[in-house]
């Protein structure tokens, strides 16, 4: 009982590192297009 035990915490520990690098490499795309965009702008308002 102690192994099934185990398992179970050790699979939902991988599951919430798996979760948390998805989201943190969602958060990192988000914000890289954003720089993107922003750099795009910056240089289509400049007045020279």
């Amino acid at each position: 009982m102690d192994f099934i035990f185990t398992q179970i915490v050790g699979d939902g520990a991988n599951l919430f590192v798996v979760i948390v690098a998805i989201i943190a490499g969602f958060v990192a795309g988000m914000s890289y297009t954003d720089a993107l965009k922003t750099q795009k702008e910056e240089k289509s308002n400049r007045p020279f």
